[in-house]
C-alpha cells in the first residue's frame, strides 16, 4: 500500500481534507500527518480518529528540519513508501508576513524546498500544493493566466514555490497547485473547525466576538472603491475546498497510473465576493456582532474574487455550499467549543 504524505495535517484544512480524504479514497492508501504544533493542537488526532475510526500516523516535524523529514520518508521506503505529498505546511498571516518577512520565506520557501529535495530522494513525484489567491493583483473574477501580482510577503512566498513547482515539473513528474481563496466555516458535526493560536482572518475574529471572548471586531477600512467600503474577497466552504483537495490528488493519481507527465494550476473559489460588513450582517442573524472601524493594514487590497471555470471544466469540481451555511457551521462549531 502507497502512503499520501500530508504537511500541516492537524492545521485547520489540512485535517479537514484528511476526514475527506479518508472517506474517499482511505481504504487504498496509508494516510500519514506530519505537523510542527505552530498553529495547530495535538487533540486534533484525537478528533479525526474519532471521525474517521483509525488513528493514523502522526510526526511531529518542523518542514525546516530536513534531517527529521528524511527520517520520515525512510521509514516507510520499504513498506509503504510516501508516493504523494499534499503540501499544506506554512506560515499564513499577512500582517504577520510584512512584519517579519525573513520569517516567512524561511519556513515557507525553505521548508519547501526541504520537502521536495525529500521527495526527489525518495522517488516521489506526486505534489499537490496549497498556494494562495494572495499570488495574484487584486480583481475581480481573476482566472488563473493573470499575472503574478503579490501584495505582502506571504503571497510572495507563494509565487517562489509555484515557480520552483512549474521548474521541477519540466524534468517529468506530477505538480498540481490549488490556489484557493478564503477558506471558512466548519464540519457540519461541529468537531473541526478554525482554532488558530491567534487569530489572524476575518472569520476567527468574528467567532471571537460571536462567544464573548472579544468586545468588538475591528473592521479594516471603510474607504475602499466597493460598495460599502470594506474589503471584498470569495470566501469559500471549508468542505467545499477539503472536497476540491480530493477531486485534485484523484487527478494525480491517475496521471500517475499512466505514468503522464502532468502540472496545472487551479484557483479554488466560488466566483462570489462579499464585503467585510457583508459578513458582519449575516452573522449577525445568529449573534449580535459589534465592530469598529480602523485603518487598513498594510498588503490588504480592495477585492479579490475567482474566476473557477477552469477548475469546474478540467476538473469538474464546483463549490456548493453558501454564504449562510458558512456563517451557520462556524458558529455551531465555536459555540460548540466553549
Amino acid at each position: 500500500m502507497q502512503s499520501i504524505l500530508v504537511t500541516g495535517g492537524l492545521g485547520y484544512i489540512g485535517s479537514i481534507t484528511i476526514t475527506e480524504l479518508y472517506k474517499a479514497i482511505g481504504k487504498y492508501y496509508k494516510i500519514i500527518i506530519l505537523d510542527n504544533l505552530s498553529n495547530s493542537n495535538i487533540q486534533v488526532l484525537d478528533t479525526i480518529t474519532s471521525i474517521i475510526g483509525e488513528k493514523l500516523d502522526l510526526y511531529i516535524v518542523d518542514i525546516q528540519n530536513q534531517t527529521e523529514l528524511k527520517e520520515v520518508f525512510k521509514k516507510y521506503k520499504e513498506t509503504n513508501p510516501i508516493n504523494y505529498i499534499i503540501h499544506f505546511a506554512a506560515l499564513k498571516a499577512v500582517g504577520e508576513s510584512v512584519e517579519n518577512p525573513i520569517k516567512y520565506y524561511q519556513n515557507n520557501v525553505v521548508g519547501t524546498l526541504n520537502l521536495l529535495n525529500c521527495a526527489e530522494e525518495y522517488k516521489c513525484q506526486n505534489f499537490l500544493f496549497s498556494s494562495s489567491a494572495t499570488v495574484y493583483a487584486p480583481g475581480e473574477f481573476v482566472d488563473e493566466e493573470a499575472p503574478f501580482k503579490p501584495s505582502n510577503p506571504y503571497g510572495e512566498t507563494k509565487v517562489v514555490i509555484e515557480y520552483l513547482i512549474r521548474s521541477l515539473s519540466k524534468k517529468g513528474g506530477r505538480y498540481l497547485c490549488l490556489r484557493y481563496f478564503n477558506p471558512v466555516g466548519a464540519t457540519k458535526d461541529g468537531k473541526l473547525g478554525e482554532m488558530p493560536n491567534k487569530p489572524n482572518n476575518l472569520f476567527p475574529y468574528i467567532e471571537q466576538v460571536a462567544i464573548g471572548n472579544l468586545q468588538q471586531l475591528y473592521v479594516f477600512g471603510n474607504d475602499y472603491n466597493t460598495h460599502d467600503g470594506t474589503g471584498i474577497r470569495d470566501y469559500i466552504h471549508i468542505l467545499d475546498l477539503a472536497e476540491a483537495h480530493v477531486v485534485a490528488l484523484q487527478e494525480l493519481i491517475k496521471r500517475d497510473e499512466k505514468k503522464e507527465n502532468y502540472y496545472d494550476y487551479f484557483n479554488i473559489g466560488t466566483g462570489k465576493g462579499f464585503s467585510v460588513l457583508d459578513i458582519v450582517n449575516e452573522y449577525s442573524k445568529l449573534v449580535p456582532i459589534k465592530y469598529q472601524i480602523t485603518d487598513k493594514r498594510a498588503g490588504d487590497v480592495a477585492i479579490l474574487v475567482a474566476n473557477p471555470n477552469k477548475t469546474k471544466e478540467k476538473l469538474g469540481w464546483v463549490a456548493k455550499r453558501g454564504l449562510t451555511e458558512m456563517c451557520q457551521d462556524s458558529y455551531n462549531f465555536i459555540k460548540s467549543k466553549q
